[in-house]
């Protein structure tokens, strides 16, 4: 297994300004808001509070949690599996439920009550983005919105990830190897044509190497 925690790839400056320049800031300025509005608006500016708190966890969770070699779980099929950690997965599912719930308050607004809305501009932006997720949502209730998880059995890889469903033989994978941007993780190198899934290294609380470790060991042990 790898030792230490492996090459960080999400560098500091990056993690900093997310949670701290960004994150932090908004809920502070969100807070302060809802603390001084009153009615549907100041209520829903609470439940803009909770979003931006909830994405604090998730960044949190995401940027700045050290990442260490750890064993991964292991599936009723002996499957050996990596899944994102819940304080990732969980809050971001929470914040985008209270986003939605304050989109709808605000919509219900601009329709009943438009000269409520203290910033109307920003109003409609967060009640348009809310709209454009609604199929994503679908998805998530349908069980077609997955979570992050790369799985390694004796015949096959899976990975899922958001909208991205793959399974693949051994003899469909060439191998893996870290990239360091867009985004951040590992790229599974597949044979053939098909575009090569990149695992978000953020989405998970192991290092970049192990997943490459624990991918060519695998691979190597299916050609034996």
């Amino acid at each position: 297994m790898v030792s230490g925690g492996g090459k960080r790839l999400v560098p500091r400056w990056y993690a900093a300004t997310v949670v701290g320049g960004l994150t932090v800031f908004t809920l502070v300025l969100v807070a302060a808001t809802a603390a001084f509005a009153d009615g549907p608006v100041g209520a829903s500016m609470w439940g803009l509070a909770a979003c931006s708190g909830l994405v604090l966890v998730a960044a949190v969770s995401a940027l700045v949690r050290p990442r260490r070699p750890r064993e991964p779980s292991i599936g009723h099929d002996g499957s050996r599996v990596f899944r994102a950690p819940s304080l990732t997965v969980w809050p971001l599912i929470g914040a985008w439920i209270a986003l939605l719930v304050t989109a709808t308050v605000w919509g219900w607004l601009a329709i009943t009550d438009f000269g409520a809305l203290e910033s109307p501009g920003f109003s409609l932006v967060t009640i348009a983005g809310a709209l454009a997720s609604l199929p994503d949502l679908v998805r998530l209730l349908t069980g077609r919105l997955h979570r992050w998880t790369l799985s390694t059995s004796a015949e096959q890889l899976t990975y899922r990830g958001y909208r991205t469903d793959l399974t693949v033989p051994w003899s469909d994978v060439r191998g893996a190897v870290i990239q360091e941007r867009g985004p951040a993780g590992v790229r599974i190198d597949l044979r053939g044509d098909r575009s090569d899934p990149v695992v978000p290294i953020t989405a998970f609380d192991v290092p970049a190497e192990q997943l490459v470790e624990e991918i060519t060991r695998a691979r190597k042990a299916a050609r034996r």
